[in-house]
């Protein structure tokens, strides 16, 4: 009978050993324990999904490396002539990057995040960041909305318009108006996805509007503004794991649709902006080539 109480005391101290020791998920050891997985198990990317990385670079307006000698590693012929002409008519330049950033991209990311001197880091504090960089996760055929410029008072915007005959600059203006690329992602097939740029103009004061929620299929209220889509500048291009698409202004285009998208005032001075596209991730299957997905993004800021 007094082996009950001992038999009992380490009952005791073999649980409160264990209640101190952390606990371990062992790895699955056959087919039917593959079944019973931690509910720890990070969740990872839908099978039709892609991660972009977006990563804006500020610099003066104009510079020349920037402008020219960066421009120089950069594949502008990959957009038809047509889509080139008009993009550069109203501001826009556009190219992709393969393989390495070009140099002088690659010198200002590194000056930024690597400041010489502690004046130098807290002159970087004190002023908008130099470079910054998000993400943007989408599905075939969702689409989301890349912010790239702040919300201005009034734009007197100015269009270029060409007929077979000849060119006309027409303008209006635009209250409370910011520049946004609807972006548009489908998958190949092949780890790679091809995106489709809408450039717009959200303007307005923000009115109720009701969009679908494609999880449940519900109305759901949202303040929207009214939108100006440019049709006529809308571009493709595919991406691959080493390719980046490279979007600026051209820096001698004041009053376009571009300069508004990519210039900016920062104290006394105008800067201008690259945005730099990346295929970051990319977890496609064959499997949804013909069921894709619609739904949207909220606003990518």
């Amino acid at each position: 009978m007094d082996r009950i109480p001992n038999l009992l005391s380490i009952v005791v101290v073999v649980v409160s050993l264990i209640g101190c020791r952390g606990w371990q998920v062992a790895a699955p050891t056959s087919s039917s324990a593959a079944n019973h997985q931690s509910p720890l198990k990070p969740v990872g990317m839908a099978e039709d999904s892609f991660r972009l990385e977006i990563i804006t670079v500020m610099f003066p307006l104009g510079e020349e490396e920037l402008n020219t000698a960066a421009w120089s590693q950069i594949d502008e012929q990959s957009l038809p002539p047509e889509t080139r002409r008009c993009l550069a008519d109203n501001g826009f330049r556009v190219g992709i990057i393969t393989g390495q950033l070009p140099a002088e991209v690659g010198r200002l990311l590194t000056a930024t995040e690597q400041p010489a001197t502690l004046a130098e880091a807290a002159a970087n504090f004190a002023r908008a960041p130099v470079v910054s960089r998000q993400s943007m996760q989408l599905h075939s055929g969702w689409h989301g909305e890349l912010v790239a410029s702040r919300i201005y008072d009034e734009i007197p915007l100015l269009m270029l318009e060409r007929t077979r005959r000849q060119s006309d600059v027409v303008g209006r203006p635009y209250r409370l108006a910011q520049g946004i690329f609807n972006v548009v992602a489908t998958a190949t097939g092949d780890r790679r996805v091809k995106l489709q740029f809408t450039p717009q103009l959200h303007h307005g004061e923000p009115r109720q509007a009701f969009v679908v929620e494609s999880e449940d299929g519900q109305l759901r209220p949202q303040p929207s503004k009214p939108k100006e889509n440019f049709e006529n500048l809308v571009f493709e291009t595919t991406l691959g794991p080493e390719q980046m698409l490279a979007l600026t202004s051209l820096p001698q285009c004041s009053g376009t649709l571009g300069h508004y998208f990519f210039t900016e005032r920062q104290t006394n001075e105008m800067q201008q902006k690259m945005i730099i596209v990346r295929l970051e991730q990319a977890r496609y299957s064959d499997l949804f080539s013909n069921q894709p997905f619609a739904g949207d993004l909220p606003l990518f800021r």
